[in-house]
């Protein structure tokens, strides 16, 4: 693992924030897409930004809010693999991908793509990570030049720019993993864990719920068993790995976590941190601002526009859960994202006159370019927080 300071992290985060050079790349026409300007006899004085590989899912219904977050989470340098599961119609994947087609940028880009057979998703299965692995494995194939993986659904949203995602990301070592993770199981080891569980998405063409089994099995001995978020933000280490399988550990877990409850709430969490490889890599947060009831549930509850100040002011990338067409959306659009409706948000890349219903990304510069503004200094400082030399090491997965 890259040795790493909150002294250095803090410096260079900041200087590259508070010395930000505003190139102005040369405009080109969006029929030429894959001819990004460069900015010549200038050296850029920060590390290029990463790319990152987003698998966005949903269920019946979601298309639209599937292609609003789209949107809000662009960036021509990453990969972008969307997902409607079997709950929603063969319709509704073939309107999302005409949706998809009739975006010029997109479609100029060529890195946002939908998957055609879908898989059936029962939550509180195990068919979730197995659709997570899948859309993992496919954005391998369709390129391999990422660094980092991230999973969101239809009722998740960003709360900073992808100028702002990607200029921080750029100080951040990219072998780190960001899993929220904890080995003191409690309750779950009733509910989740000993109860044998199947998932007839496995293996039936039709829609079934999960049912349980009449025995028990105990606790896990050839590993330690970790839980936590669905949410998380792997290496492109880790995913090969995982896809991969050099040890036989990520099939083993696997096989394991086929008849568990919640699979995806404990298999990436169990794999890094019983791996020696992995364990010394892991952030204990999946960088999500999410709310509780009191006393809090099984589920975060649904974000409401009062919500608004203290989830920016977490510094959080993405927070979750929201519901379709929130208004507390539209002001995370209006104020953070700089978004209008229907467009793009707009970042270095785009080098557009923005006016009245016109899209300054239909103009392309150098992506390489980046604009963070002040959320990039929120997330910043959670980053700090969670490195910090005291808090990083003792949070290395947990053992309690």
């Amino acid at each position: 693992m890259a040795k790493i300071t909150r002294k250095l992290l803090y410096s260079l985060l900041s200087i590259s924030l508070c010395t930000l050079l505003l190139f102005l790349p040369s405009r080109i026409s969006p029929n030429r897409p894959r001819s990004f300007s460069r900015v010549v006899d200038l050296e850029n004085p920060f590390p290029p930004p990463p790319k990152i590989a987003y698998f966005i899912t949903g269920s019946n219904g979601d298309g639209p809010r599937i292609l609003r977050l789209l949107h809000a989470v662009y960036h021509p340098r990453n990969q972008y693999l969307l997902h409607l599961d079997r709950a929603a119609s063969q319709q509704q994947r073939e309107n999302l991908a005409v949706a998809i087609q009739s975006v010029e940028t997109f479609t100029a880009a060529d890195n946002v793509n939908a998957v055609g057979k879908a898989d059936a998703v029962n939550y509180g299965g195990s068919t979730p990570i197995a659709s997570v692995l899948h859309g993992a494995a496919i954005l391998l194939r369709y390129s391999k030049d990422w660094d980092w993986f991230v999973n969101l659904g239809a009722s998740d949203y960003p709360l900073i720019t992808q100028d702002d995602f990607l200029h921080v990301l750029s100080f951040v070592p990219k072998d780190f993993n960001f899993i929220e993770h904890t080995s003191d199981i409690g309750w779950k080891e009733y509910q989740r864990i000993t109860p044998i569980v199947v998932d007839p998405g496995l293996y039936l063409a039709s829609k079934g719920g999960i049912f349980m089994g009449n025995k028990k099995r105990a606790l896990p001995k050839a590993f330690r068993f970790f839980t936590g978020s669905s949410s998380v933000i792997l290496s492109r280490k880790l995913i090969d790995f995982t896809i991969l399988g050099w040890d036989n550990l990520p099939r083993a877990l696997l096989l394991y976590f086929s008849n568990l409850k919640s699979s995806d709430r404990g298999y990436f969490q169990t794999l890094a941190c019983n791996s020696k490889e992995f364990s010394n890599t892991v952030v204990n947060s999946d960088l999500r601002f999410v709310a509780w009831d009191n006393p809090p549930g099984k589920e975060p509850r649904n974000l409401r526009l009062s919500d608004l100040n203290k989830m920016l002011g977490i510094g959080a990338a993405f927070a979750r859960r929201f519901l379709p067409n929130d208004p507390a959306l539209d002001k995370i659009d209006s104020v953070v994202l700089r978004r209008n409706q229907g467009m793009i948000v707009p970042g270095g890349w785009c080098v557009g006159r923005p006016g009245k219903g016109k899209d300054p990304c239909q103009l392309w510069g150098d992506t390489n370019i980046l604009r963070p503004g002040p959320a990039a200094k929120r997330f910043e400082k959670l980053l700090l927080r969670l490195m910090e030399n005291t808090t990083f090491r003792s949070n290395l997965c947990i053992q309690q």
